[in-house]
């Protein structure tokens, strides 16, 4: 019956030392997020974009293909797209580069939205940063977008049936006031849950900014 006892005791000893060091650890974690949130501060780090956040956590990099420093800030996806905890990664294309030329501007986007159809999105717009930033000719008109495309296996009259398909301008104006919405007044800019846009300027490093990703991605209000 002592045997019996003893054991009891040491059995409730050891679960209670469990459960306490269960709230330790989850104290440690709420002080450690708290020291986070406190670290980035709104309207220096990021800003509220929009009333409501999306339902499933998601960040959305608004980009050009135009951009060089888009250009630059493809070679760290990967390291982001790894780093912000399963949440989803969207890119979308803003339509106010090349400045002075809207029509390029907005056939740009609309190549981009074309690549996503096509399912050529990650080859193609290799391609298309490397003519641009990297070639010897300048792409500057429709023309040239299209030459891309054909260089792809897309026929003359698939892009253009592409070019003039209802769903893809749609598609297309969609994208171009999206980044109105969001406010993106420069590029790369990520997103968070449609809501926090982060000032990509107050971040010091990759590392700095993976971290603020994910505290947004956090937030709940």
């Amino acid at each position: 019956m002592k045997n019996y006892l003893l054991g009891l005791i040491i059995i409730l000893a050891a679960t209670t030392a469990c459960a306490q060091n269960n709230k330790e650890e989850k104290q440690e974690e709420q002080q450690a997020q708290q020291v986070q949130q406190s670290k980035f501060q709104e309207g220096v780090h990021y800003n509220v974009v929009s009333e409501k956040a999306s339902e499933e956590p998601v960040v959305t990099e608004f980009f050009s293909l135009y951009c060089g420093h888009c250009f630059q800030f493809e070679a760290y996806l990967d390291t982001l797209k790894t780093s912000i905890n399963g949440a989803k990664f969207e890119k979308s294309h803003v339509s106010y580069i090349p400045q002075n030329d809207s029509l390029q501007g907005v056939a740009i986007v609309k190549a981009f939205v074309m690549m996503e159809e096509l399912g050529k999105m990650p080859e193609l717009s290799k391609q298309f940063f490397a003519r641009i930033h990297l070639g010897e000719e300048p792409l500057t008109d429709v023309a040239g977008i299209k030459e891309i495309f054909e260089a792809n296996e897309v026929s003359s009259s698939e892009f253009d049936k592409l070019f003039a398909n209802k769903s893809i301008n749609e598609k297309t104006e969609d994208m171009v006031q999206l980044w109105q919405d969001r406010q993106i007044m420069s590029v790369p800019t990520l997103v968070v849950n449609d809501k926090y846009r982060i000032n990509m300027g107050s971040v010091g490093s990759m590392g700095e900014l993976i971290e603020l990703t994910n505290v947004l991605l956090e937030r709940k209000d």
